[in-house]
């Protein structure tokens, strides 16, 4: 048996919902954060293109020999924290 954890930080109608409630001034703090955090395009992911392949390869046999792992999927979040 294999046991991995995703970790993501993808841009979900949620998110988006909640963004839509701001104001420009949140907005724009909210957008300046993510670009301090986010080193890999300073956003969200995309859950199709960046958490979809590592959910496939986690299903695959590819990922046969990983197991107790925390994949972050998070555009760098974690690792400038």
């Amino acid at each position: 048996m294999r046991v991995n954890a995703v970790l993501p930080a993808i841009s979900t109608p949620m998110y988006e919902e909640a963004r839509s409630r701001m104001t420009e001034e949140q907005l724009a703090a909210n957008d300046a954060e993510n670009q301090r955090e986010i080193s890999l395009g300073g956003k969200y992911g995309d859950p199709d293109e960046d958490l979809g392949p590592v959910m496939v390869f986690l299903a695959s046999d590819a990922s046969k020999f990983i197991t107790g792992q925390l994949l972050p999927v998070d555009g760098g979040q974690a690792s400038v924290r």
